[in-house]
């Protein structure tokens, strides 16, 4: 009897499993997950990624830059040691791709044209960090089953992010679209575009090397930028800035607000002795008077308070000038000021010194000295608006006026490029990421300071590396792509080894 009940819990069971398998799919799904996610809620995290890291990641590039010294630690990037870096960008990029396909789902297709922004930035990074990568492949594993994607070449990965930008400006010209979540600009699309088309000239300026590539046309798109701007609107004030501001709220203050670190970051030598010898009050905005001009009775809005150390020095060298209180330490608003100033992306200052060195160039028939004004303008009225200095040395109308006609800072189109890059470099401290390691690799300006004694740019240690390597998970996931890439462009996977874009 035991055996026919057995039998006919069988059945049973297989009956209600035929009937329960068509509630299989609805059964898996895990009710705490969303299976879909309105467009907006991707934009605001994906937008959120073009920001810096905040904690000690936030002075990397500027101690290679020299204009901070760090006095904690050793600290690789202060000596030129360079590595590995990472494809977290493919990981952004995979949610710029969500983006799209959820847009075409509630049909919003402004989207789309951030989404073409957004592949332009996240590939332009990865390419000026390693060289050649992943592009036409990258992100295929779902939809085109490829996981171990073939890397393009460096001239093809910027033809595609031109493109990208092409794509962008043209979608955001003819949507009449709404967007939400835009933390930056407030949902303001014609804004997006503008910062997409100042984008594009950076990316522009970045080939300058490769102005005469039949390909690429970098003359010929940076002048049809500049010389159209109802198809391609640019930045017309540091209000047009793509730039993050913050409060004081969880998860919204700067990055460097009362941090345990505050008491190590101090200003490079060369860079305050740059501010002093031009006389330039963003230095008062910058730093805070050495302990020792305080302890003698400077007024802090006299050049004489501050001081810089040499980053190149070794690190107890730094210390003990630490303790001695001859170096001047970063404003003190950097870690105390929750909201402080904003934090700029791309900027108008930085789109004026741009087009100054596209005319100094003679790729647009703009005048060279005007936009170099404007871009020095713009950095002060910033900080002006932004910052906050001592008393007796605050950015005015006329103290900005006087200083562009100082012999040290007045346009000499003889050194008209060292001039611009060098108003570049003041602009950006503690903003635009690396920008100014890139624009030093790029021109050379201004010199950073080598000492061979303490670079640990081991075999090279009277150069300053020029990439990183590529990630150990793309030897480890997709060896045969990666090494067939390196052999193509360097031989070894050296960071001193130059990428296309520097040939």
């Amino acid at each position: 009897m035991k055996k026919y009940l057995n039998i006919l819990s069988v059945i049973i069971i297989g009956l209600s499993l035929v009937n329960c398998t068509s509630q299989f799919d609805e059964l898996a799904k895990n009710p705490n997950k969303a299976e879909e996610v309105i467009p907006s809620l991707l934009f605001t995290g994906i937008t959120l990624n073009l920001q810096s890291s905040g904690g000690k990641p936030f002075f990397y590039s500027q101690m290679v830059g020299k204009q901070i010294v760090w006095t904690e630690t050793i600290e690789g990037y202060q000596y030129y040691e360079f590595g590995r870096a990472g494809f977290y960008n493919y990981s952004v990029l995979r949610n710029v791709q969500k983006m799209v396909d959820e847009a075409e789902r509630t049909g919003e297709d402004a989207y789309y044209g951030l989404a073409h922004f957004f592949r332009a930035w996240f590939f332009y990074d990865l390419t000026i960090t390693f060289g050649d990568v992943p592009y036409h492949d990258a992100m295929q594993g779902e939809t085109g089953q490829i996981y171990a994607p073939v890397y393009d070449t460096q001239e093809e990965v910027f033809a595609g992010v031109l493109d990208e930008q092409e794509k962008a400006n043209e979608v955001l010209m003819n949507t009449d679209g709404l967007i939400t979540g835009d933390v930056v600009y407030g949902n303001d699309v014609a804004k997006w575009r503008k910062a997409v088309n100042t984008f594009a000239l950076r990316v522009l300026m970045t080939l300058s090397s490769k102005e005469s590539n039949a390909t690429l046309k970098v003359k010929e798109r940076f002048n049809a930028i500049i010389s159209d701007p109802v198809k391609y609107p640019v930045m017309e004030s540091i209000e047009d800035n793509l730039m993050f501001f913050y409060t004081d709220k969880s998860g919204e203050r700067y990055p460097f607000y009362n941090h345990s670190y505050q008491q190590y970051p101090h200003l490079g030598e060369s860079f305050v002795n740059m501010l002093k010898e031009k006389q330039d009050r963003r230095l008062f905005y910058y730093a805070q008077p050495t302990g020792e001009s305080i302890s003698n009775g400077i007024a802090a809005n006299s050049y004489d308070a501050y001081a810089g150390g040499d980053g190149t020095l070794p690190l107890d060298d730094l210390q003990q000038l630490e303790v001695d209180k001859k170096m001047s330490r970063i404003h003190s608003r950097y870690y105390e000021d929750p909201e402080n100033e904003p934090y700029v992306v791309i900027g108008y200052t930085e789109q004026e010194l741009i087009i100054a060195e596209a005319a100094w160039r003679g790729w647009i028939t703009n005048d060279a000295a005007t936009h170099y004004n404007k871009g020095i303008t713009a950095s002060m009225k910033f900080y002006e608006q932004y910052g906050e200095s001592y008393e007796g040395a605050e950015i005015t109308d006329q103290y900005i006026s006087t200083y562009m006609e100082s012999p040290r800072v007045k346009y000499d189109a003889a050194n008209g490029l060292e001039q611009i890059i060098t108003q570049k470099y003041i602009a950006t401290f503690l903003q635009n990421n690396w920008l100014q390691y890139y624009e030093n690799r790029r021109t050379g300006f201004p010199e950073f300071k080598i000492d061979p004694n303490t670079s640990m740019n081991t075999g090279y240690e009277d150069q300053i590396p020029v990439r990183w390597m590529y990630p150990q998970s793309e030897t480890d996931a997709n060896k045969e792509n990666v090494e067939e890439a390196i052999k193509r462009q360097y031989g070894e996977d050296n960071v001193n080894a130059k990428m296309w874009l520097l040939k």
